[in-house]
């Protein structure tokens, strides 16, 4: 009986280790398909930022930056299931976001004739996270796109399918839409990394998308101006209202000056690329009765809303303000005092959409 037992065991081992033998894995930063980040050189990493911005950064700033939030790897392949396994080096969740989002990778594909499909797959976060996708028929004709995790630095990722299965890596070509911003823009809070407001946006717009946000960091700094600013970009965001409260230490002259600057170092080398500035997508709602809160939120937006109007005034008709009101966040909108849930981001993202939509075709 033992030796049964243990031949049954040899034999599920075998057939186990046979089937893991017969996958091809294809790995992304070999084969220089990571999107959604500036490429000012062939970065060695999943970082967004380039290791010379090390030393001219803020720690968090650099932390934060290491984070995959935003990346992105477009493929093709005729298999009917795909594996993906990865080791992220951070902690896996945060109190008011979940593993997923935090440290999880979802799967979304589109077809010949446009349209976005999704697929969930069974994970297991261990020291090698794995995500299996199965039954999902041979589409040799959609373009699957894998979205990194939000909040977490991956140290390493590899794409999986059958050994006779075609694969191929593909790349988004076209001037992006660069996106500097906070938390909100990282993906906080959404619960999984498709669903954060940029990738949401970069499915519904015909440009990629490049994320440079960082949490609680999103301030206007010279050095990340000056590393977008090396883009020819489609349309620049700037998203770092959230993140520049008025304070003791921060007055509206001073907020002033940093959007003078950041409006001022893009025109230099980008004279007539859109700019879009936005308002704190929290506060300005009446239904939400945190005074203090939506009191903050509404003097840094006001700020934001006297600076587009006078430079537009003075002849600049390529900056554009995206308003809370058009955001139209409402008590069902955030998992606390500002960083959306799902919902929250899909309607950023349809903010976002709609008035990009209206700038390309002016």
């Amino acid at each position: 009986m033992k030796l049964n037992l243990f031949l049954s065991f040899l034999g599920l081992f075998i057939a186990f280790s046979s089937s893991a033998q017969q996958l091809k894995w294809n790995d992304p930063l070999k084969n220089k398909a990571i999107q959604g980040r500036i490429a000012t050189e062939e970065l060695a990493n999943y970082y967004r930022l380039p290791d010379q911005l090390k030393s001219q950064v803020r720690s968090p700033v650099w932390s934060l930056g290491t984070n995959s939030a935003g990346l992105y790897v477009d493929f093709k392949t005729d298999a009917s299931a795909i594996t993906i396994r990865y080791k992220v080096s951070g902690s896996l969740d945060m109190p008011h976001m979940p593993t997923t989002g935090v440290s999880g990778v979802d799967l979304y594909a589109k077809d010949d004739k446009g349209n976005w499909n999704w697929a969930f797959g069974n994970y297991n976060f261990a020291d090698t996270v794995t995500y299996t996708y199965q039954k999902l028929g041979e589409n040799a004709h959609f373009t699957y796109r894998l979205y990194l995790p939000l909040y977490n630095t991956v140290e390493w990722l590899e794409i999986g399918v059958e050994n006779d299965k075609n694969f191929k890596f593909e790349v988004e070509e076209g001037k992006p839409i660069v996106i500097y911003g906070t938390s909100i823009a990282q993906g906080a809070c959404a619960t999984r990394p498709g669903l954060a407001w940029s990738n949401m946006l970069g499915r519904a717009v015909p440009s990629p998308i490049v994320n440079v946000a960082f949490s609680g960091n999103g301030r206007l700094e010279q050095p990340i101006i000056n590393h977008i600013n090396q883009v020819d970009a489609a349309v620049y965001i700037l998203d770092c209202i959230p993140n520049l409260a008025l304070t003791k230490d921060r007055t509206a002259h001073q907020l002033d000056s940093l959007l003078t600057n950041a409006v001022d170092e893009i025109r230099k080398r980008h004279p007539k690329t859109p700019i879009i500035i936005t308002e704190h997508s929290s506060g300005f709602n009446k239904a939400i009765f945190n005074l203090d809160k939506n009191e903050e939120y509404r003097k840094s937006s006001a700020v934001a809303y006297a600076f587009v109007g006078r430079v537009a005034a003075s002849g600049d008709k390529n900056l554009y303000l995206l308003t809370n009101k058009e955001i139209g966040l409402d008590i069902n909108s955030t998992v606390d005092y500002a960083h959306p849930n799902d919902i929250g981001m899909l309607k950023i993202a349809d903010a976002y959409q709609k008035l990009i939509a209206k700038i390309l075709k002016k």
